[in-house]
């Protein structure tokens, strides 16, 4: 087989694939929420040898970086808004292109993912929960003013 219809190009688009879905959940994650709820702490996630997401030593955290030592990548390339070419390849490399250990990153590429949309989803509702404790404040003040215009 060639390097076009071949294995290799298989195993490239699986690994793509799963790095497009945890930067669709990264984005989702990243959401700005009204009103505003504190990001979750991050998990750090094993990805063949890098760890997702980049957590500095201040604390700051890098969503968008997996990183390995000094070596770090970005999920996807900011020009083209798709997973970093030399990312994959470097993870189809450390996999020795052997289908087992691929679909293994892949799992935790996904697994990572799954996490982003669980905890958006928390995101979300932490909002909602906000605006309905806002919305019963509300009603209370309103409560009570018109009780004290009553004369109470």
């Amino acid at each position: 087989m060639n390097e076009i219809t071949g294995p290799n190009t298989a195993y490239r688009q699986h690994i793509k694939q799963a790095l497009r879905e945890l930067a669709c959940a990264v984005e989702e994650l990243l959401a700005p929420t009204y009103p505003t709820t504190p990001m979750p702490r991050p998990r750090e996630f094993k990805i063949g040898h890098y760890v997702w997401p980049y957590v500095l030593d201040s604390g700051k955290v890098w969503w968008w970086e997996v990183h390995a030592g000094q070596n770090y990548y970005s999920l996807r390339d900011p020009r083209q808004r798709e997973p970093s070419d030399a990312l994959i390849a470097d993870l189809l490399k450390e996999c020795k292109y052997q289908p087992a250990r691929i679909l293994r990153v892949a799992e935790q590429i996904r697994a990572a993912a799954e996490w982003c949309r669980k905890r958006a989803e928390g995101r979300r509702r932490h909002a909602e929960e906000i605006l309905q404790q806002q919305q019963r404040a509300a009603e209370a003040i309103e409560i009570d003013v018109a009780l004290n215009a009553l004369g109470r």
